[in-house]
């Protein structure tokens, strides 16, 4: 295979669609600007083989070497000299000499100082490997600074960008230079350049120019379907977002009067229930006074039963006194009836006798 291409497995949903994409691209060229052809063949059987297989595996202890980006041809240290610059890209010391641009043959980017002017990034305020949108004008610093053009890329989707300090026009999507056209200071008219930033005069400067045209034509219209589309997005989020604010009205609006209603009930239930504090309080002190004079009956009570209790005291020893004064009278009546019993019995018994024995002379 030779070394400007490629081979492409594609795999489609049915043998219809295969059959359309072979008839539709086979044989045509890929660009109006480069005269290689696209060739097509049906592949009957694709066989995988797992890496346990021994498929896919590299072989241990080597590396396989990267290849110059000029001449194609594998980059090893010992056969020749490898030179790497600014940019981090390598390429073989002799085909970089053969170069002979101070840019880089892979991304362009300049390796000797640019001229400083009025243009700066419009984020960083750098001059250096500045970048202007071909859409909508915005410049900004390269990859290799702050990055400001490929972010404003990423940001509005503007393919397109063109470097102050060559004219070259850089295709983010595809990651390349679209074409060596450049526009020329005397009469503005597009030219193409070669390598050496030298103009070439070549019959396919019209075609070329046709090209750049469509793709520029191209790109606004895709970027005027991108912002159509951004606006209707922007309708229908706004849309979207007054109808929920109109909801969230009639809500605030529903709530406000069902609060306004609450109000009045709480309005109220405020003076019900002032009026029913004012009784309560009302009763409270009648209560506090009821309670304050049975506070001094209790006093007065408590003082009477504990005088009467000192007279109760008093009549129960009076009357232990009593009782132990009537057991003592008891006791001596008892001894006087025990003696006039103890006489009477000794005076009848002392009157038998002298009849029993009478007295003699």
């Amino acid at each position: 295979m030779s070394p400007n291409r490629y081979m492409v497995l594609v795999k489609f949903k049915s043998q219809e669609l295969a059959d359309e994409f072979y008839i539709n691209y086979n044989g045509t060229q890929f660009n109006s600007i480069e005269p290689n052809i696209c060739h097509l063949v049906y592949v009957a059987q694709v066989d995988f083989r797992k890496e346990s297989e021994g498929g896919a595996v590299p072989i241990p202890g080597l590396i396989e070497l990267p290849n110059c980006p000029v001449c194609l041809e594998r980059m090893d240290e010992s056969v020749d000299g490898i030179l790497t610059i600014l940019c981090n890209h390598a390429f073989h010391g002799n085909c970089l000499k053969k170069w002979g641009d101070t840019s880089c043959p892979v991304c362009r980017y300049s390796q000797t100082p640019e001229e400083s002017g009025e243009n700066s990034c419009f984020e960083c305020d750098s001059t250096e490997s500045l970048w202007i949108c071909l859409i909508c004008g915005h410049v900004g610093c390269g990859r290799y600074v702050e990055g400001h053009a490929y972010r404003h890329f990423a940001k509005t989707n503007h393919t397109y960008s063109m470097q102050l300090s060559t004219g070259r026009v850089w295709d983010y999507v595809g990651d390349n230079y679209v074409h060596r056209l450049i526009q020329n200071k005397e009469d503005g008219k597009l030219v193409e350049m070669d390598e050496r930033s030298q103009r070439v005069n070549d019959e396919k400067l019209d075609s070329l120019t046709l090209e750049y045209t469509y793709l520029l034509t191209s790109q606004l219209e895709s970027q005027r379907r991108y912002f159509e589309e951004r606006i209707t997005a922007v309708e229908l989020e706004c849309a979207d977002k007054i109808a929920k604010t109109e909801h969230r009205l009639d809500s605030m609006v529903d709530l406000k009067a069902t609060e306004g209603q609450d109000i009045q009930t709480l309005q109220k239930s405020k003076e019900y229930f002032e009026k029913k504090c004012e009784q309560l309080s009302t009763q409270y002190k009648k209560v506090l006074n009821q309670l304050q004079e049975e506070q001094a009956m209790n006093r007065s009570l408590l003082n009477n039963q504990q005088h009467w209790q000192s007279a109760v005291q008093r009549l129960e020893e009076d009357k232990q006194k009593q009782e132990k004064e009537l057991k003592d009278t008891q006791e001596q009546l008892r001894d006087i009836l025990f003696h006039l019993e103890a006489q009477n019995k000794l005076s009848s018994e002392t009157g038998k006798g002298i009849e029993r024995y009478p007295r003699t002379t």
